[in-house]
């Protein structure tokens, strides 16, 4: 009984802090962006296409400003 409790055993990590989260979101979202724009620069598409990726890119970046308003608006000394 001794050894299933051992390999049982959970390492506890500490809830991330909402300062945490929106610096999670926020790299995600610049990563989206990023590869949105890669993904426009390596194919061609039709005009179509591309409003329609540069809407979905446009709608990502406004996501970023909000979040990074919000992050702007914790204290640092949260974390």
């Amino acid at each position: 009984m001794i050894a299933i409790a051992g390999a049982l055993r959970l390492r506890l990590m500490p809830m991330p802090s909402e300062r945490e989260k929106l610096v999670r979101d926020i790299n995600g979202l610049k990563e989206s962006i990023s590869l949105a724009w890669m993904d426009m620069m390596s194919k061609p598409m039709t005009a179509a296409e591309r409003g329609e990726l540069r809407n979905s890119i446009d709608s990502l970046v406004k996501d970023l400003d909000s979040l990074r308003s919000r992050l702007g608006r914790i204290p640092r000394t949260q974390a």
